[in-house]
């Protein structure tokens, strides 16, 4: 892999300051999913901007690509409609296949 197509090491230290609601739903998607999935997930959904993957967002923060079809549609308007909600954090992963799994890397 050349430097230009090598993935960086995961660096999560930066949202424990701007996202500390989406670092405690991170922490516990591990403890659900595996720190496998997740950082799969984060990896294609953040440093690789594929959809489908791996969405956070609190307060004005977000990071990853937003998922598509109707039932995302549906819960970022409910999201951004309820007041309180606003600030609260918001952590969308993309759910393990039957396998454990999602078949890539």
């Amino acid at each position: 892999m050349d430097k230009k197509t090598e993935v960086k090491k995961l660096d999560w230290g930066w949202m424990a300051q701007h996202m500390p609601g989406v670092v405690t739903l991170v922490q516990e998607r591990k403890a659900q999913m595996g720190s496998a999935h997740v950082n799969l997930c984060w990896k294609h959904g953040v440093l690789l901007c594929e959809p489908g993957w791996f969405y956070a967002r609190e307060g004005s923060v977000s990071v990853g690509v937003p998922f598509f079809g109707a039932e995302m549609d549906d819960l970022l308007r409910q999201f951004g409609s309820w007041d309180a909600a606003r600030s609260a954090p918001l952590l969308v992963l993309k759910a393990l296949d039957s396998g454990g799994s999602n078949g890539k890397d």
